[in-house]
């Protein structure tokens, strides 16, 4: 109960912001903070969705006060009306609670989508699949109730309200197989880009928190595990190729964010699968490590690219602002798994917890392998796509007229993460935290991972930290300053005579996925159109559904009395068929 009056100032935030727009971001940064102490009342594993979607509202909401001046009077409401949803999913206690915060949440979210009139279909795409996963979740609830007797969200000894609420969860954070209709790149891709700094790192995790919840209050089976690790290794490599072959910020940024998702999700498969204490608990912690690297990367992605004014890769010149370029290389950093960032201990982390799975005996064991380096993989293309964006963002000429709060908040979000990386030792779980002392890494300070009660790797942020700073530092005096150089331009394949851009950067992978994202070419090898085959299935299945429903619109909903009660009796019959199996 304690949590609904956190929920209060968000209320009120949202009142302010219909008079007036900058009271109300500040007052809703200051409501985050608030929803942030609340977090440490008493901290948990699902308290820490808590905490880092705090961060990420303190941050997009600082970021709004100038950025939302450029949408007019409804976004910031609106905005903080999606925070609200939001914060209401993260303290419910019962499922009527969280269905309500969950379509408060989609529902200003597609208004917010739709304040961008140039394109009326993405907000009605996002609507489209965020009642789909409403859907799963009024199923999931409803066969909670009828085993439980309450609408309270308490433990069942059936995995079906688990499985209805990942498929809910799944369909929010665009996994496979919803990914096949690109959803939540174009939904998100098109709001504004302080919207979809929230929408794409906390309302994600909103489907990431409810899994890991009913998770706790469900029967783990392994087989549903290996499930969600197949789910989540498809997405991550899927994702990440079309993240580099993007050729939209804000698009790519979308695909990251289901490439993130995917890892998540195969983390809480591993933990399904995990059959020893240790295992599961450095699943846990690397589930909310990523999850933190997730959210916080994310959402400064889409806060750059906004600073940036980049809406597009092609026609203007990137920015070259020093504080942005500074933020932007330290997300991009955070987001290709790299040190020292959090995003690099999160990628450690979910490596090390598959290859300490590959020493499990028998199929789990040749599963961890095979995700593992799938994983690995999709993260090599995940670190390409980032570089494409930290290139065509923010590393060209000198531009003005960059707001100052946009990008000092750029910025410092990208020193969090980095500070997040060194303090990492110190808010995860005291088992796997270890020391050398005879090679000056002291207890306290060190990561490990366990398998059966013996090391397996181990890791120490600060140690980490503290060398490449030193090495930056020598090299800085022996060798002085980068200098610049020019060198002749390879474009991928493309033809020479063209400048180098965002195509011709990811033209290698385009080319090994020419069966699938088909290219028309035309005089002087020229791109005429370039069709999704995803994309095209996804519009002759939605064809199909239209002519069946058509076809029974008019053959049986036709106002005949006959059809009326055969529809009746047939309705009849199944509710006392599915009354008889549920009791």
């Amino acid at each position: 109960m304690l949590g609904y009056y956190f929920l209060m100032p968000f209320a009120v935030s949202i009142l302010i912001s219909i008079f007036h727009r900058k009271a109300g971001y500040i007052s809703l940064a200051v409501s985050s903070i608030i929803f942030f102490i609340f977090a440490f009342t008493s901290f948990t594993y699902l308290s820490s969705f808590i905490a880092i979607s705090s961060m990420v509202w303190i941050f997009a909401s600082i970021f709004s006060i100038s950025y939302g001046k450029k949408y007019g009077r409804w976004l910031a409401p609106l905005f903080s009306l999606t925070v609200f949803g939001m914060a209401t999913i993260l303290v419910s206690t019962t499922y009527i609670q969280f269905i309500s915060g969950w379509e408060v949440m989609s529902m200003a979210s597609y208004a917010i989508i739709g304040l961008n009139r140039k394109d009326s279909s993405p907000p009605f795409i996002f609507m489209g699949f965020s009642e789909l996963s409403t859907i799963f979740i009024i199923a999931g609830a409803a066969i909670s109730f009828s085993l439980t007797g309450t609408i309270s969200i308490v433990s069942t000894t059936s995995m079906i309200p688990m499985v209805l609420f990942t498929l809910g969860a799944l369909v929010k954070m665009g996994m496979v197989p919803f990914m096949i209709s690109e959803w939540l790149p174009i939904a998100h891709g098109n709001a504004p880009a302080n919207a979809s700094a929230i929408l794409s790192g906390t309302m994600t995790l909103m489907g990431v928190y409810f899994i890991v919840r009913m998770m706790f209050l469900s029967p783990l089976n392994p087989v549903f595990g290996i499930i969600l690790i197949t789910i989540g290794v498809i997405s991550v490599i899927f994702a990440s190729l079309f993240a580099y072959v993007s050729d939209s910020p804000k698009m790519l940024a979308g695909f990251s964010t289901v490439e993130n998702n995917g890892a998540i999700l195969a983390a809480i498969g591993f933990y399904m699968i995990a059959d020893t204490p240790l295992l599961m608990e450095f699943a846990l912690a690397t589930i909310v490590i990523f999850a933190l690297s997730h959210s916080l990367s994310k959402s400064l992605i889409f806060a750059g690219i906004g600073a940036s004014g980049m809406e597009s890769f092609h026609g203007t010149e990137s920015s070259g602002d020093p504080m942005l370029k500074a933020g932007m290389f330290m997300g991009t950093a955070s987001l290709s798994g790299l040190f020292p960032t959090i995003g690099g201990l999160g990628t450690w982390m979910i490596l090390e917890m598959f290859f300490m799975g590959a020493l499990e005996p028998g199929f789990y064991g040749i599963v961890s392998i095979a995700a593992g380096s799938a994983m690995a993989l999709g993260e090599g293309f995940a670190a390409a796509a980032m570089m494409k964006v930290l290139k065509f963002t923010s590393m060209g000429k000198m531009k003005d007229g960059i707001d100052p709060m946009e990008k000092r908040t750029v910025y410092y979000m990208g020193v969090i993460l980095v500070a997040l990386f060194a303090a990492s030792p110190f808010f995860i779980y005291s088992n796997l935290i270890g020391g050398i002392p005879s090679v000056l890494v002291f207890n306290g300070f060190t990561i490990q991972s366990m398998y059966s009660s013996t090391d397996f790797g181990l890791i120490s942020p600060d140690y980490v930290l503290s060398i490449l700073v030193s090495f930056f530092l020598v090299w800085i005096i022996v060798f002085g300053r980068p200098k610049g150089r020019i060198v002749p331009t390879w474009n991928n394949g493309r033809e020479s005579f063209e400048p180098y851009n965002s195509y011709a950067y990811s033209n290698n992978i385009r080319l090994m996925l020419r069966k699938i994202l088909r290219t028309d070419t035309g005089h002087m090898s020229q791109r005429i159109a370039m069709a999704d085959v995803f994309w095209i299935f996804t519009l002759r299945v939605t064809g199909m559904y239209k002519k069946i429903a058509k076809f029974f619109t008019l053959g049986i909903m036709n106002s005949s009395i006959r059809w009326y009660m055969v529809y009746m009796i047939v309705a009849f019959v199944f509710v006392l068929l599915f009354a008889k199996y549920m009791g």
